[in-house]
Formats: C-alpha cells, sequence, structure tokens
C-alpha cells in the first residue's frame, strides 16, 4: 500500500518538527513547508494526501493559503491556530477546510483527527479542477501564475488573473456573471456589470488572437461568459 503524505505548513521550524516526529511514528511521509507560497508550489509538485495548515504566517497567512488550495484542489485540510475562538473555527470550515485544531493540541489526539479526516477523504468523491490550460497560442498555469502567448509571457493584474483563473477551473460551461463577481470581489460588491466588462475587454486584448472574435473569453448571451478549450471547440 502506498504511504501517506501530509504536507505541514507552519513559519515554526518547532512546531514543524514537533509534527513530522509524530507523523513519521504513523509511517506517514511528510513535507514541509514555512509559509503559505512555498505551501502552493509543495501541494501542487507533490500532491500530498492531506495538508496542516497554520493560520498565523508571514507573506500569505493560512486563511489565504486555504482558500488558494480550494480553488484548484479538494486535498483535505486541517488548520491548526492559537485561537480556540469559535469564530475562528467556523471561517476555516467556511473555506474549505475539513477539520480545526486549536494550539497547544495533544498529540494523541492530532494523530487521531489525521486518520479520522483522511479516512473520510477516501469515501468521497475527489475533486481537482484544472491547474493548467495550454494549446498552440495560450498557455495558463494557476500554480506559477504564468500566462505565455505565443512562447511570450504576458503580465495580467491580479484582477485579470484570477477572472482567468476562474474561467481556465471552468471550462466549456457558461459562468454567470454574478460568479466571476462573486470569486473576485466577493459577495458584497455592488458595482459590478460594467467593471467586469472592462477588466475582461483588457484581459481580451492581451490574451486573444483577434480581441474583437474572441477565442477563448466568449460571452454567453444573457448568461454571462465561457472559457472556450480548443479541445472542446463548438
Amino acid at each position: 500500500m502506498k504511504r501517506k503524505r501530509i504536507l505541514i505548513v507552519d513559519d515554526e521550524a518547532d512546531a514543524r518538527a514537533l509534527l513530522t516526529m509524530a507523523l513519521r511514528a504513523e509511517d506517514i511521509e511528510v513535507i514541509e513547508a514555512g509559509d503559505g507560497l512555498t505551501a502552493l508550489r509543495l501541494a501542487y509538485e507533490r500532491r500530498p494526501d492531506l495538508i496542516i495548515l497554520d493560520i498565523a504566517m508571514p507573506l500569505m497567512d493560512g486563511w489565504l493559503t486555504c482558500q488558494r488550495i480550494r480553488e484548484v484542489w479538494d486535498t483535505p485540510i486541517i488548520m491548526v491556530t492559537a485561537s480556540s475562538e469559535l469564530e475562528a473555527r467556523v471561517r476555516g470550515l467556511e473555506l474549505g477546510a475539513d477539520d480545526y485544531l486549536a494550539k497547544p493540541y495533544d498529540i494523541d489526539e492530532l494523530q487521531l483527527r489525521v486518520r479520522a479526516v483522511m479516512k473520510r477523504a477516501q469515501d468521497r468523491p475527489y475533486l481537482e479542477r484544472p491547474a493548467r490550460y495550454a494549446d498552440e497560442h495560450l498557455m495558463v498555469d494557476l500554480a506559477t501564475r504564468d500566462v505565455i502567448v505565443d512562447s511570450q509571457p504576458v503580465a495580467l493584474t491580479p484582477i485579470e488573473f484570477n477572472l482567468l483563473r476562474y474561467l481556465v477551473q471552468h471550462p466549456n460551461q457558461p459562468i454567470p456573471s454574478q460568479d466571476l463577481l462573486t470569486s473576485v470581489w466577493g459577495e458584497s460588491y455592488d458595482d459590478g456589470e460594467a467593471t467586469l466588462r472592462v477588466h475582461l475587454h483588457h484581459l481580451r486584448r492581451k490574451i486573444e488572437p483577434d480581441p474583437r472574435r474572441p477565442r477563448y473569453v466568449r460571452t454567453e448571451r444573457g448568461i454571462g461568459y465561457r472559457f472556450q478549450t480548443q479541445h472542446g471547440q463548438d
């Protein structure tokens, strides 16, 4: 049977060492990251079976790291924090975490939680949204945030990239404009449709062979937009 692989994400080396020792006692392969950006790269490269994610980290905290992971993978996540407040637990679960553990925690309890979460994950269908799109004209790598058009790197604004990422993750299907707005600006954003059109106009100018006749970012009249892959042509 293949050994399980767990990614530990914590900026404190001592905390990672303690977790590593406890998990290796369970015959688990452990990989470590000291920050959220490294965690995203390792999640993409090593495809762990479970991620243990600390919340309080510099550069990219656990909340944002969890959100970015959930945009691409359905890997089980246990969030770890020094806060035992219900609000923090609810926020973690809303972002897609599978379980929550407050520091200081008992190692035996952690091992039990790990076994329980991985068992539940085995019983559910695995969801993995596309992490990369490539054809002869366009390449989009969601893990590295690279966008290449005709072999040349293209610089997108954060909003343009986030719109493209959501579209790439839902290929060949109509996406309501409100879903795109929510994915980038959140539920409370009101001044939507005109702003969305402006950003998509700029995105098309950067990635389309002919922005006047979009090949990738298609308009779905009365609905919103669609990312058309060249493998799923009408």
